[in-house]
């Protein structure tokens, strides 16, 4: 099979939601031209809550710097990048722009540090349901993903499993 048509065919499977690959708790994976997300959900609303987050590792693959946006879903009219850092012994939470994403790099969105934060869901978010999420980025084309939406022990499982991703990741200082 040559170089072509094997990208052609990642980047149509990619385009259209398919995963590339898929473990036994049932993680997708998503790879869009240099773009690597794994990983990914979306942690289940809180009774009588209308504001969730979301999630994932997005690894840059590509030669340059790419520029994280934000994040668009049908579930939400409002979803924005937030990051938690520790002030005067207190953790706080504020809104970011952007993240940029350098030559090389993998970034985790997790609990504690940044996230997706998703306002005024309508639906319940049950588990088990996949929801699309969409990935804008300055200066890459979106990025589709199906997105599966985890209860707290779910949660729990794929924290771990992060932490695990993380520790064998290369610093970057």
């Amino acid at each position: 099979m040559n170089n072509n048509y094997l990208l052609l065919l990642l980047l149509t499977c990619s385009f259209f939601g398919v995963a590339s690959g898929v473990s036994e708790q049932n993680e997708q994976q998503y790879v869009h031209s240099s773009i690597l997300v794994e990983k990914a959900y979306i942690r289940s609303l809180i009774p009588g809550s209308s504001v969730t987050s979301s999630y994932m590792s997005i690894e840059n693959k590509g030669e340059k710097t790419v520029t994280l946006l934000g994040a668009t879903s049908k579930i939400s009219p409002r979803i924005e990048i937030h990051q938690h850092s520790m002030s005067d012994g207190m953790m706080r939470m504020r809104q970011i722009g952007s993240i940029d994403i350098k030559a090389k790099q993998r970034i985790f969105l997790q609990p504690s540090g940044l996230h997706l934060m998703f306002f005024d869901v309508k639906n319940s978010l049950r588990t088990k349901k996949n929801i699309e999420l969409t990935l804008n980025f300055f200066n890459k084309a979106p990025v589709i993903i199906q997105v599966p939406v985890y209860s707290p022990i779910q949660e729990k499982r794929a924290q771990e499993a992060t932490a695990d991703l993380a520790k064998s990741q290369p610093h970057h200082h």
